[in-house]
C-alpha cells in the first residue's frame, strides 16, 4: 500500500515521499560526518605539537629566529634579552609577564639615544614658538638648538618619571598615578 504525503498546498502526492525521507537521511549522515571531523580537528589542535601544523606563521617565525641565532655564531651571553625570552617562549618554557618589560627597561637604560623622534619634537617646538612670534617673521631654529632642547627635555622627563616611580613605590604601588607626579613636582619646587 502506498503512503500519501500532503504537500504545502494540501494536495496529495505519492511520488516525492520516498525521496524526502532519503534526502533527510543523507543530510543527517553528512552532518554527523562533519561533526566527527570537527571533533577530530579540535583534538589535534589541543596537542601543542600539532598546533604548529595548522598555524604555519608561528612555525616560520620560530624557524627564522633559530636560523638567525645559529648563523650569527654569537655566544649566549651576547644575545639580547628580548631574543632569549622569545626563543625560550618558543620552546615552551614560561616567563612571568613582566620579564619582557624588564628587558625593555634595561635596554633603554643602557642606551644613550634620544627616545622621542626628532622630527615630531621639532614640529612641536616650532608650533609652540609660532604662538609667541609675530606673523611677519616666524622664528627660525638651528638644528643644534633643537637637539639641545630635546636633550634637556628628555633629561627632565626621565628625572621626573624616576621620582614619580619612587613615590608610587613608597605608596606600595607599582602603577604611577597623577598624584605621584604632582607630589614629585611639588617636592622639586615646581608648583602645579
Amino acid at each position: 500500500m502506498e503512503q500519501s504525503v500532503r504537500s504545502i498546498d494540501g494536495a496529495r502526492s505519492v511520488a516525492g515521499a520516498g525521496r524526502t525521507i532519503i534526502d533527510r537521511e543523507s543530510i543527517n549522515q553528512r552532518a554527523l560526518q562533519l561533526l566527527q571531523r570537527n571533533r577530530q580537528r579540535r583534538l589535534l589542535l589541543k596537542r601543542s605539537e600539532d598546533r604548529a601544523r595548522y598555524i604555519p606563521e608561528r612555525r616560520e617565525q620560530k624557524r627564522e629566529l633559530d636560523e638567525t641565532l645559529e648563523t650569527r655564531n654569537v655566544p649566549q651571553h651576547h644575545i639580547s634579552a628580548h631574543e632569549r625570552i622569545t626563543k625560550a617562549k618558543s620552546h615552551g618554557s614560561k616567563y612571568k609577564p613582566s620579564d619582557l618589560a624588564l628587558a625593555e627597561i634595561r635596554k633603554y637604560q643602557r642606551s644613550t639615544d634620544l627616545l622621542i623622534s626628532r622630527m615630531p619634537f621639532a614640529r612641536l617646538v616650532k608650533e609652540v614658538t609660532d604662538q609667541f612670534a609675530s606673523d611677519e617673521e616666524p622664528l627660525r631654529w638651528q638644528s643644534m638648538a633643537i637637539m639641545a632642547l630635546q636633550e634637556a627635555s628628555e633629561a627632565y622627563l626621565v628625572g621626573l618619571l624616576e621620582h614619580t616611580n619612587l613615590l608610587a613605590l613608597h605608596a606600595k604601588r607599582i602603577t604611577i598615578m597623577r598624584k605621584d607626579m604632582q607630589l614629585a613636582r611639588r617636592i622639586r619646587g615646581q608648583f602645579i
